[in-house]
Parts: structure tokens; C-alpha cells; sequence
């Protein structure tokens, strides 16, 4: 019904003003059915109202306490409620749902569970500024907090959570809010994508710019932290082999004198690795561009990897636009279930045709 509203109104603002108007109206009905029936309607209904909250931002926000996990739901209906909670996301429901999905992470016994709602507290601080003036420093401390939790894929998908964040326009000015804990965090992380994310922090928040325009120091050990991985260098996962060859060319350019050698060896070690060809090129690059005199070229090749990223754009996970559209054309469907078009799992022969 919303889709047709666009069709038939030639104003884009009035068009958009009824259909927010028209969500607002089935949102009682759709909140109570998902609270009193099956589980198999409440997912159904979950997903349906997923795509109202994106087609539709800031109709559905006061309803976000509905969408509270519960010990005695199915795990299905949980990971969908974890999901949506970051879209019901605006500066007044932020911190109420960021202290639920805290809780979450600590009491949760399911880790696929915990590590979304990490995921989920890491989209509100970098999608769209939905938290509002504050909410990123706040959503980091609490991150930073889990680094030091006794649980390996909490403490894992809080590194990575925070090496996102920490690329973001806010997250730059963050460096000394996550620097302290990085070196110890990296010590007892055994988990291969976490390290990675450690690694890379350790490059990235090393040094900080001043309001004076100077540079200070933040983690004067981190070469002797990443050392100690080249030192195992053939006992390391390709991502950590990876973030480690692109961190300790970035510190060498921060501190040459502490990072030349290690430099030297973890390169040698990377030219003559052959498990991974990309790794193998990346490195033989990196040693013609210094061996040919071109350092500050290579300099800004591997800044390029810690810059500011965009949040205004989608991630890759998001749906487009249009995207959006097809699934609204076919609302009240398993096209909504799966989030993809009906042309994606239906035959032509099967499909059924709308006529406009």
C-alpha cells in the first residue's frame, strides 16, 4: 500500500508524508501480534517490520523496548530482535538500548548471540550518527571494557567493533580513550580475526595529532608488542599476517629507529612465504618501494588503510535504495523473509506478475 501512495502522489514530500502516516497507523497492530503469537509468526513479523523501520526511520523508534531480547525466545527471534534494535536507534532510545545490548553481551551464554550484539552496538555508533553527540565515546568505553573480559569471542569482536569505529570522523579523536589497553589486550587474544583488529589498532592509535599540530606518543611499546609476533611469524593466521605487515610499516615511518630491524626480518619472512600470494606481493612491494629510494610513496600507501571512512555511504550489509523498493513491491511475501526479490528463488514460470 505505501509503494502505490509513491506512485500515485506526484509530490515526493507528500508521498513520503502518507507513508509514514500509513506505517504509523498498522504500528500498534503489528507490535501486539508480535508480542502474542507464535514464534514462527513473530519472526515472520520481525522481518516485515525490519523493512518498515528502514523504509520508514524514527516511526517505529518508541517502540524499541518490544524488541528486548527474552531468556524463553527462540534464537532465531533473538538474533532478529538484536539485529533491528540498532535501526530503533536516535539520541533518546541510543543509551537505553546500548545498556540492554551490554547486558546482553555479559549474560548471554550463546556466542554467536554476544558477538552481534557487539556488532549491533558497534552499526549504532558508526551508521549514520544514529546515537547522537556522545553516543560514539560512550559506545567505545563500553568496548573498551569488554577488551578485558575473560571471554575470547567477546573480547575478539570488541577489537574488531572498535577498529571500525576508531576509522570513522569521530572515532579519530578517540586514540587516547583506546590506546591504554591495546598492548595487554593483544597479549592474551588468541583469536585469529581479533588479533588482526588488535594489531591494526595498535598502528592506527600509536600516535596522536594535537589541537597544537604536533604529534605525541600513545603506545611507545607497540614495536615491541608486534615484535613479539614476528618473532612466531610462521605460527600466525593469514590475518594476523596481513595486519602485521601493513602495521609495522606503518609504525616504522612513526618510530624508525625502534622499528628498522624488526622491519627488515618481518619482510624477509613475508618475501620468502609463499602460503598466500597476495602477502607474498604486498611485501615484495613494500621492500622495491624502500630498496628504490621511494618512502614517502609507501608511506601514504599504508596510511591509506587507517583513513576516515564515510559513514554516510551504506556498508555492504545494508540494503540500497532500490533494493528497498523491490522488496516494498512485494511486501507480504517470502521475498521479505529472505530479503532478496522473488526473481531470486522463483522461476519466471512460477512468478506471480503485478500489474500497476
Amino acid at each position: 500500500l505505501a509503494d502505490h501512495v509513491v506512485d500515485m502522489t506526484a509530490d515526493a514530500d507528500a508521498a513520503n508524508n502518507m507513508k509514514r502516516q500509513i506505517v504509523e497507523r498498522v504500528k500498534p497492530c503489528l507490535v501486539t501480534q508480535i508480542s502474542a503469537g507464535s514464534s514462527e509468526q513473530m519472526y515472520t513479523l520481525l522481518k516485515h517490520f525490519k523493512l518498515l523501520a528502514e523504509v520508514c526511520p524514527g516511526v517505529l523508534d518508541d517502540e524499541y523496548r518490544q524488541f528486548y531480547v527474552r531468556y524463553n525466545e527462540p534464537t532465531h527471534v533473538q538474533f532478529l530482535k538484536v539485529e533491528i534494535l540498532p535501526q530503533l536507534a536516535n539520541p533518546d532510545t541510543a543509551p537505553d538500548i546500548v545498556t540492554e545490548l551490554a547486558e546482553l553481551v555479559h549474560n548471554s551464554t550463546h556466542v554467536n548471540l554476544a558477538k552481534a550484539a557487539v556488532r549491533s552496538m558497534a552499526k549504532i555508533a558508526t551508521a549514520h550518527s544514529r546515537g547522537g553527540p556522545g553516543a560514539v565515546e560512550a559506545i567505545a568505553r563500553r568496548l573498551v571494557e569488554l577488551l578485558d573480559m575473560n571471554t575470547d569471542h567477546v573480547s575478539a569482536e570488541a577489537a574488531s567493533a572498535l577498529a571500525l569505529i576508531v576509522r570513522t570522523p569521530e572515532g579519530q579523536g578517540l586514540k587516547s580513550l583506546l590506546a591504554p589497553p591495546l598492548v595487554r589486550a593483544l597479549k592474551y587474544m588468541s583469536e585469529p580475526n581479533g588479533k588482526a583488529s588488535l594489531v591494526f589498532l595498535l598502528a592506527e592509535c600509536s600516535r596522536e595529532m594535537t589541537p597544537e599540530g604536533t604529534t605525541t606518543t600513545l603506545i611507545p611499546d607497540a614495536p615491541y608488542a608486534l615484535e613479539k609476533l614476528i618473532d612466531h611469524y610462521e605460527e600466525q593466521p593469514l590475518p594476523v599476517k596481513s595486519a602485521l605487515l601493513s602495521a609495522t610499516v606503518r609504525l616504522f615511518f612513526q618510530q624508525p629507529a625502534q622499528c628498522q630491524r624488526m622491519l627488515g626480518r618481518l619482510l624477509e619472512q613475508a618475501t620468502n612465504d609463499v602460503s598466500n600470494q597476495n602477502l607474498h606481493d604486498r611485501a615484495l612491494l613494500y621492500y622495491r618501494m624502500l630498496r628504490q629510494g621511494n618512502p614517502h610513496d609507501l608511506e601514504r600507501i599504508v596510511a591509506a588503510g587507517g583513513s576516515a571512512v564515510n559513514t554516510k555511504d551504506h556498508f555492504a550489509e545494508d540494503l540500497l535504495p532500490e533494493d528497498l523498493k523491490m522488496l516494498m513491491e512485494e511486501f507480504d511475501s517470502l521475498a521479505v523473509i529472505y530479503g532478496k526479490p522473488s526473481s531470486n528463488f522463483i522461476d519466471p514460470e512460477y512468478q506471480v506478475k503485478y500489474i500497476k
